[in-house]
């Protein structure tokens, strides 16, 4: 069973959070609720991308970050 997780990266270095999200939806909203609500990650790769990645290493979601947050 896939699983999935939440990237972040900018070019220059890239994290994840460590997470096993169990539906692509929901991993899908999560981060869509980190670019809305912001936390450290958000500040520390603006001007990259976030991302949700299975566990097989393949991207399914990705949007930039932006600049300039809060």
């Amino acid at each position: 069973m896939k699983t999935y997780d939440i990237y972040f990266s900018d070019g220059n270095s890239s994290d994840h959070k460590g997470f096993s999200i169990k539906t692509q939806e929901k991993a899908v909203h999560m981060a869509e609720d980190m670019l809305v609500k912001g936390n450290s990650y958000i500040d520390d790769y603006a001007g990259g991308l976030i991302s949700v990645v299975d566990s097989e290493g393949v991207t399914v979601w990705s949007q930039p970050i932006p600049a300039h947050v809060k």
